[in-house]
């Protein structure tokens, strides 16, 4: 379960990017979610020859099951979380600055993660 504050770029970009690397299911959701996908964030995805559906940004209560790991992609969230079982990506937030560079620069530092996390998981 990927996690960041609004649902609407980090914690999408990042479920995108995991279900091209694992096998191992993965959502997205967030702690205060936003009305819909940013656009840069699917722009960014598009730049990078990945399609990204547009759906609704998602509450975590509403997603998250027994069990699930959290990754949180965002500082705020993971302060608000304050979970043990978790692990945290501190990826700035693109939104802030809203430029193309601030998108790639956020879906890069995902993407090398991943990359380097998703080989360590296996699906259950």
């Amino acid at each position: 379960m990927f996690v960041c504050t609004a649902n609407s770029a980090r914690s999408q970009l990042a479920a995108a990017l995991w279900q091209q690397a694992s096998d191992v299911p993965v959502a997205s959701a967030g702690t205060h979610p936003a009305a819909a996908i940013e656009r840069g964030a699917l722009a960014a995805a598009k730049r990078h020859g990945m399609s990204m559906a547009a759906i609704t940004p998602r509450a975590l209560v509403d997603v998250l099951e027994q069990g699930d790991w959290i990754v949180t992609v965002c500082d705020t969230a993971h302060e608000e979380l304050g979970l043990d079982r978790s692990i945290h990506w501190s990826i700035p937030d693109p939104v802030r600055v809203g430029t193309d560079a601030a998108f790639d620069e956020a879906f890069d530092a995902i993407a090398r993660r991943i990359e380097d996390f998703a080989p360590h998981l296996t699906p259950a």
